[in-house]
């Protein structure tokens, strides 16, 4: 294996030859699907499972300012296992929904 500054710069260079596409994957044996590699340089993101957890994170803090990081931190991955792939789409589409209102 490539040291891991050659590594990255290969993957760094790949990033031009490749074709990108965000949109929402369904779970897979109960875990969100992060992303997806087709042949010929195609990728699938899903950007909902990171964003959804940042929100709520964030939410998390402006509801309890005295907490401490890693309190947050349990309470969001608390929050996010007991998520439905509902409730999942429904904070993702209110969060697009107050980002694009502000563009």
């Amino acid at each position: 294996m490539a040291s891991r500054k050659g590594l990255l710069l290969h993957v760094l260079s790949r990033l031009g030859e490749l074709s990108f596409e965000e949109r929402y994957l369904p779970m897979h044996a109960g875990r969100y699907t992060e992303g997806m590699w087709h042949e010929g340089g195609r990728i699938i993101v899903n950007p909902m499972p990171h964003i959804v957890d940042t929100v709520i994170h964030e939410c998390l803090h402006e509801m309890y300012p005295k907490y401490r990081e890693r309190a947050i931190q349990s309470l969001t991955g608390k929050l996010l296992k007991k998520l439905s792939e509902d409730e999942l789409q429904a904070i993702y589409a209110a969060y697009r929904r107050k980002v694009d209102a502000n563009t």
